[in-house]
């Protein structure tokens, strides 16, 4: 019996020593991120929450990408290039329901966390240029996000509410850093570039007293919310920017948030939101614009243009933040 023992003993430690990486092995939960372009806020937002699910939950491989903004984060959802990503709310309604530029409804999407920041439109003009107000960009040149990125869609409408249109002028499609490069060199007159408040590409622009922002009126908004009732009122505080002593009016929009697919394992969610929300001071690090990111942020259903993953929504509801 001893020898019996002993035998056993050899060919469990023979085993262990063979195959002991495969009975120790993890399986390993690669997650993909999308975020935006390498300049902006949101990008580094995802590079820290990849950051936080890493450290906090075992078995988990996160990475974030680098991408066109919104619409393309969705695509990515859309064709599981993506598991997770960073989409502005109001593009996730649209994308839902099948309202342009999206061409049929994806009623899979989900929020996987509450709103990370409310952000507003920002329309920039050199001062050389005798811009005034939106509607001084016809004829002239102008700068707007890349075709069917959300800062793009932002132009359209912005300009629409004016009763403008990209015929009544000439516009360079490009990335924002590259829209702001453009201003800085004299080859666009103005620009509607898609970027958040208080984001580095911002007070670069309007560092040297060169370019001014441009004032989004009552009647804009008003035309504006005929298309999404969602816009609101806003003001970008003064001295937000270098030389802009005085606040300037314009269009508050829904909150930024992470999105998943419906189909995403729901203990998954509720391990990746509880993680963010108890090292939420890693996230806020990122930009100033990121303090916003509290639980205040997480709305009720109905405040919310897109209902909430399950697994999140548990989290939210354990911490009294939702009924």
């Amino acid at each position: 019996m001893k020898q019996f023992g002993r035998k056993a003993i050899i060919i469990a430690m023979i085993a262990l020593v063979l195959g002991g990486s495969d009975l120790f092995a993890q399986k390993i939960t690669h997650i993909t991120m999308g975020t935006a372009g390498v300049s902006g806020t949101n990008y580094p937002t995802g590079l820290a929450m990849c950051a936080i699910w890493n450290k906090a939950i075992p078995g988990i491989k996160a990475v974030a990408i680098a991408t066109g903004g919104s619409p393309h984060n969705i695509d990515l959802l859309r064709t599981k290039d993506a598991d997770i990503a960073q989409v502005r709310s109001l593009e996730a309604w649209r994308a839902t329901n099948g309202i342009a530029p999206y061409p049929e409804k994806m009623p899979w999407i989900r929020a996987i966390t509450g709103g990370l920041f409310m952000d507003v439109f920002q329309v920039v003009a050199s001062k050389s240029s005798g811009i005034k107000s939106v509607a001084d960009f016809k004829g002239k040149r102008i700068a707007v996000g890349p075709v069917g990125s959300g800062g793009e869609v932002d132009a359209r409408e912005t300009l629409a509410a004016y009763g403008l249109t990209y015929k009544d002028m000439k516009v360079s499609f490009v990335e924002f850093s590259q829209g702001i490069e453009m201003l800085q060199d004299g080859l666009v007159d103005g620009a509607i570039l898609g970027l958040a408040m208080g984001s580095a590409g911002m007070m670069e622009l309007l560092l040297d007293g060169k370019v001014q922002l441009i004032p989004i009126t009552d009647a804009a908004l008003a035309n504006l919310k005929k298309v999404n009732p969602t816009y609101t009122k806003a003001n970008i505080p003064a001295d937000t920017y270098p030389h802009q002593p005085a606040p300037v009016p314009t269009v508050g929009t829904p909150p930024d948030v992470i999105m998943a697919r419906a189909d995403m394992d729901a203990d998954l969610v509720y391990k990746m939101t509880k993680a963010v929300y108890e090292n939420i001071a890693e996230v806020q690090k990122v930009s100033a614009l990121l303090k916003q990111f509290t639980p205040n942020l997480v709305l009720p259903d109905d405040q919310m243009l897109i209902p909430y993953h399950p697994g999140a929504r548990k989290y939210f509801v354990e911490q009294g933040w939702l009924k």
